[in-house]
């Protein structure tokens, strides 16, 4: 895993360089930044080639029972075409598949394929082994504090229904 700096070409007026450095947006970036390129590096390990973050992004809004590429792109503020080129990237690799939606004959759903169950199998293990990492770094206790924060966010920002951890 190739390391980066963690704050490249800081300014030199320090109250700039104060907030590059204590800045919850900036830090927030930086950790999903470094979740996403370990998770994708991760899945390669375990013969996931060819994908890239932007697929871990679409897969997150995809239903377990499928979703209209519609839906999807309206769930990540992107445009069909964003989301359908995305999909067709990951048709190629196996992991989904577009089947006709059974409430409208004129739409498709997208769903995961055997192939895509897995995928998400194996990221949920290294999800968990992400976990375990930055408990290691900031202990259980703050670990669950930080998974009920996050999910009160997720709750009151953006309308997210995920229960807290404990």
């Amino acid at each position: 895993m190739s390391e980066r700096p963690r704050f490249r070409g800081l300014p030199e007026d320090a109250d700039v360089s104060h907030f590059y450095r204590n800045s919850l947006q900036r830090n927030a970036i930086e950790l999903g930044e470094w979740m996403a390129r370990t998770s994708n590096e991760r899945a390669r390990e375990r013969g996931h080639a060819g994908l890239r973050p932007a697929h871990a992004r679409l897969m997150v809004h995809l239903d377990w029972s499928g979703s209209r590429i519609t839906d999807i792109a309206k769930a990540q503020d992107v445009s069909k075409n964003a989301v359908g080129q995305l999909v067709t990237d990951l048709e190629s690799l196996g992991y989904l598949e577009r089947v006709p939606d059974p409430d409208d004959a004129r739409a498709k759903i997208v769903r995961y394929t055997a192939a895509g169950r897995a995928l998400i199998a194996d990221a949920r293990d290294i999800g968990a082994e992400l976990d375990a990492e930055i408990e290691g770094v900031i202990g259980p206790e703050r670990m669950a504090q930080l998974k009920d924060i996050l999910s009160e966010l997720g709750s009151g920002l953006l309308g997210l229904d995920f229960p807290p951890s404990r």
